[in-house]
Order: C-alpha cells, then structure tokens, then sequence
C-alpha cells in the first residue's frame, strides 16, 4: 500500500473542511524536554520544602525565651533560652518596632551581632550594638516609649521570627564592683549577703533544678543565721488582705466596672516570680499580681508580681530586732521606708523594691520567662493602673 506523505494528509484535511465546515487543528505537541523542568522544580520545591520542616518546624515560637536589657552606648544584652531539640542559629539581621505603631524604626548602618547560636536545650547571650544604626539619642529620650526587636532565623520569612521588648533608657550608674543584673533577676542585689548572691544572679529553667538549689539556699541560710546573736522576726502568717478595691477603680477601659477586680490576684507566697524563696524556708509573703491573658486565650490569665506585702507582729519589731527577706538581714530601721500600714497590733511593708526592682525591667523579664502571654500598650497600662491603685490605697483588713 503506497504510503501517505505530508502532502497527501494536508489536501484530505482541507477536503473534509470545505465539506463539513468544521476546521481541524493539530493537537499541541507537549514535548519531553518542556516537561522536564517542570518535574524537576517540583522536586526542587518538595526537597525545599522537606528540609525547611526539618530544619525549622522544632522551633516553635513557646520554645524560645528572649529578655532585653539595654546596657547603654547602643549595647542590648538578649537572654535567651532556647527550649526546642535544635540548634537556634539567629540571622545577623533585626527589625527595630514602636509597641504603639508597629512602626519599622528605618536603619541607617549595620547592627553587629554577637552570640548569634544557641545551643539544644541550652541558653546563651545575644549581643546588640546599635550605635551605628539608630539614632541612640533619640531612643533613649524618655518620652515613656516602648520599642520591640524582630529577630530571625531566616530572612522573616521562611523559619520563625521572635519578638523581644526592650528599654532604651539609660541605666543608672552603679558602683564598679555591684554584680551586673541577671538575666531574670531586675533587683539590684548589691546589698545581699556576699555568700548568697550566686542564687540570685542566675536564672535555673528546669525546675527540678531550682527544687534543690532552694534547698542548698535554705541550709546555706541557716547556716549564715544560726550565729547570729539578736532577735530574729519572721513575717507572720498573711492573714491581712488590702481593702475592697472601689467600686469605680478602672484598671482596664475594655473591662466592664465588675470585672475590674478580675484582673488582680491575690495569693501567699514562699517564692518569688523565678521558683526562689522570698525569705527563710517556710515564711510567706503576700502578693499582689496584675493578671495577663495568653496569647490566642483571652479568657487564660496568668499573674505578673507586682507587689510583695511582708505583714510583721507589732510587738516584735523593735529596734534590736532582725528579719531575713530576699538575701538581706534587715533591721526595721532599714524597712521603714518600704512601711504602708500599720494598727495596734500589725505592721504591713510593700518589699517589691527588694525583689524585682523597676516595674518596666521587672515586667520584661517575666515576659522572656512566660512568652506565650500576650502584652502590648494596653496591658502595660493596666500594670501601671493596678500599681497606682495599690499604691494610692493601703488600707488593710482581717481576712
């Protein structure tokens, strides 16, 4: 049979076309070697996209902890606790945000980096220098601004960003040879027992851990106490509590005038905020907390110390007597300033000052030990509203 050639198939088409009017045309040829890059960026996107789970998905945004604290010159301080089974590499690239606005500060040079990896389950410290990117004067103007970092491990964009509040206001000048504050204490403990300051200076993550260092604490404590040759006062049991919180106290505007008091606590306390003892092993305090919501739970609240109530019998606070708070031996004539109420028979001293120190570092602090509370603008004002409330009303009655 005579073959058909090229020639022969176009005149059948153009035949059957005139006839039918119906116009054949030629199906596209889909070549092999226009289909291979298209398999081959498919591979490439799902080998991309396997090694990015592998690499970055262990790092979620609650196992990382982050606290500032800015040091002067540009120089920021970053703790950072990394809790995931990976290794935390930070990319040497930062976006600098207003709480506010979240508005970008723009940069005008590089920010040097230092400490950048963090080991599995381990901690370690990122170093800032922002002296040649920012305007260092201009930040640290106190205008009661509040500024956070973005930090990343790839670029903002295909590994996790973290956020980490920082104060530019200048640090008060210390004596050459106070200890530097600790990464989750803001308390200055110059005037802590030279023995007894290493258990304040360092921040212990596993709680086991912290269990028995307490417990070396407590035995190195009464050691220390147990020649001392006066009077020694414990705080009483707290059986005091501040008066009934006015009926038109507003901590927060977006709360209704009943759920105001929904926003504080109220509890007795041998520990502080970081699991360690307030006093001697078995003494309370009464403390005051300001209550934050988790981040995604509006309805989850968890207490941020504010305040620390140290409730004494009157009759043992004489002159001669000593008591034991936070580290310090203390006569009553030292805790007189920090004296708010007092009646016949009881004598009430807010010690927040030897506990956590500033209310601002105080706060960032316990923030990179609880990341997954949620804080902006709003709630720090409703920290400063309790805070001034208390303040302004120390009245105390009988449980």
């Amino acid at each position: 049979m005579e073959q058909f050639d090229s020639a022969h198939l176009r005149n059948i088409r153009s035949s059957f076309e005139e006839k039918t009017g119906v116009r054949l045309t030629r199906p596209p040829r889909r070549r092999l070697r226009t289909l291979l890059p298209v398999a081959a960026a498919a591979v490439l996107c799902l080998a991309l996209s396997a090694f990015a789970v592998r690499r970055f998905s262990a790092l979620d945004g609650d196992e990382v902890a982050l606290g500032a604290v800015y040091e002067g010159g540009g120089i920021v301080r970053v703790a950072v606790e990394n809790r995931s089974d990976r290794v935390l590499r930070f990319q040497e690239t930062l976006k600098l945000m207003r709480w506010a606005t979240g508005e970008e500060l723009a940069a005008h040079g590089a920010v040097g980096f230092e400490g950048t990896t963090v080991p599995a389950h381990g901690s370690g410290t990122l170093t800032l220098d922002l002296s040649a990117a920012y305007d260092l004067a201009a930040l640290e103007r106190p205008v009661g601004e509040w500024y956070y970092f973005v930090l990343t491990n790839n670029c903002f964009a295909f590994g996790q960003d973290w956020t980490c509040s920082v104060d530019f206001t200048p640090p008060l000048p210390r004596e050459a040879d106070a200890p530097r504050a600790a990464q989750a204490n803001t308390a200055d403990l110059a005037d802590v027992e030279t023995d007894l300051r290493p258990y304040f200076e360092a921040h212990e993550p596993d709680p086991a851990a912290q269990r028995e260092k307490n417990a070396a604490y407590a035995a190195q404590v009464e050691a220390l106490l147990g020649d001392f040759p006066g009077a020694l006062v414990s705080p009483a049991a707290p059986a005091l509590l501040p008066e009934e919180i006015a009926a038109d106290a507003v901590f927060d505007p977006s709360f209704t005038a009943d759920a105001q008091r929904t926003l504080t606590g109220l509890h007795t306390q041998s520990l502080d905020w970081d699991g360690k003892l307030l006093a001697r092993e078995g003494e309370q305090l009464l403390v005051l907390s300001v209550m934050l919501p988790l981040k995604g739970y509006e309805d989850v609240f968890r207490g941020l110390p504010v305040r620390y109530y140290a409730i004494y019998e009157k009759a043992a606070v004489t002159p001669e007597a000593r008591t034991f708070l936070y580290g310090r031996l203390l006569g009553f004539d030292e805790l007189a300033r920090f004296l708010v109420w007092e009646d016949e028979s009881r004598a009430v001293y807010e010690v927040h000052e030897l506990i956590c120190g500033a209310l601002r570092p105080h706060t960032e602090a316990w923030l990179a030990l609880n990341p997954d509370v949620r804080f902006d603008e709003t709630l720090r004002q409703r920290i400063q509203n309790v805070c001034d409330y208390f303040d302004a009303h120390t009245e105390f009655v009988d449980r």
